[in-house]
């Protein structure tokens, strides 16, 4: 549920902008994050941005606000990165799911701010992108649409970000082609090349904690982008600074397709072929490998290829679904030891959530 859906709320506007400008005099709030939140409020779809900054701002809770606020999140070579949930989470973001996000640690809305990961960035991440694979497409004198790929992992908030970004792409003449439940960065970068797709978009943090999420681009050859297309793209992302735009007529509108089971089994066969000695495997029946897929991503593809090519393994059942807390592990990092902690077994084959490694 996006929060231009939420039902409009009274707000005395006057009233905290007052209080706002006094936070700014007292040093209370840095002037940078008192400019970020009138220009994001001034540009709200909804009253719902307000609601979080009267809660937060009623709460004196000024530390948080110059967290959220401080800056605008910048797109870098690796994309964007950041909290999706607040260290304080406000009523408004909690919203239906208030009994529920005590246990699930998920809000019903990510946290509103420029320096966060929430539906405002990921709009201007996605207008950019599209900018530049337009721009780039006339400079090769490609007529066509441009095509993304546009996968996630099982972070809270993952799902609708892909959502959104497919929105946005198609609505700003762009076919985007989204997976139906999270995948691997390594099947993103298949799924690119397999559909001849000029860039490709994981929503993921990879090893950072659950709180946050990000937002990562690679180009039609499936590797993270790389000049001169970084600097291309990071300034266009940069320069938009609001989520809302005028969708293109229909007419010029792109495209948004599913892919599932179908992509899932082109990128398995591609990967047997890459098997350079079959024979070994045919004969290492005593090989015992234990599994975990460390509730993310990697389950999708290595449990059947592993099952596919005969070998003896197990999977660590605890661990063998998608969970954005990634409750089990104290990291959800496979290369550091907490991540391994209270194993059963002395040798386990782990990937990460997003299985990028």
């Amino acid at each position: 549920m996006r929060t231009a859906k939420l039902a409009a709320m009274p707000g005395d506007v006057e009233k905290l902008h007052s209080k706002i400008e006094r936070a700014v005099a007292d040093r209370q709030l840095m002037e940078s994050a008192a400019t970020n939140i009138r220009n994001l409020l001034a540009g709200a779809p909804s009253d719902f941005y307000s609601q979080v900054v009267n809660e937060l701002v009623a709460a004196d809770a000024w530390p948080e606000l110059n967290d959220r606020f401080y800056l605008t999140l910048s797109f870098g070579t690796g994309g964007l990165r950041g909290r999706t949930i607040g260290r304080i989470v406000t009523k408004a973001e909690r919203g239906d799911t208030a009994q529920s996000a005590v246990a699930t640690g998920r809000p019903q809305f990510p946290c509103v701010g420029t320096n966060a990961m929430n539906f405002f960035n990921i709009s201007r991440a996605t207008q950019g992108l599209v900018a530049y694979l337009h721009d780039w497409n006339k400079h090769k004198k490609i007529s066509a649409k441009p095509k993304i790929v546009i996968a996630h992992d099982p972070r809270f908030f993952s799902d609708e970000f892909s959502e959104l970004a497919a929105k946005v792409a198609s609505e700003n003449g762009c076919d985007a082609f989204v997976f139906d439940g999270p995948r691997s960065v390594p099947e993103l970068s298949f799924a690119v090349r397999h559909l001849k797709a000029n860039a490709g978009v994981v929503i993921t943090a990879s090893h950072n904690p659950p709180h946050d999420n990000g937002y990562k681009v690679y180009f039609g050859d499936g590797a993270q982008v790389i000049e001169p297309h970084a600097s291309g793209i990071i300034a266009k992302v940069n320069a938009i600074m609001s989520e809302t735009f005028t969708p293109l007529p229909k007419d010029r509108q792109g495209k948004i397709t599913t892919l599932g089971k179908e992509i899932d089994e082109a990128y398995m066969q591609r990967l047997e072929t890459l098997i350079l000695d079959p024979q070994i495997i045919r004969e290492a029946k005593s090989l015992r490998i234990v599994y975990s897929p460390l509730h993310g991503t990697g389950r999708v593809i290595v449990e059947p290829m592993l099952k596919r090519l005969g070998f003896n393994f197990e999977v660590v059942p605890e661990q063998d679904h998608f969970d954005g807390r990634f409750p089990t592990v104290k990291s959800p990092n496979p290369e550091n030891a907490e991540a391994l902690t209270g194993c059963a077994c002395d040798r386990r084959h782990y990937t990460n959530e997003v299985a990028d490694r």
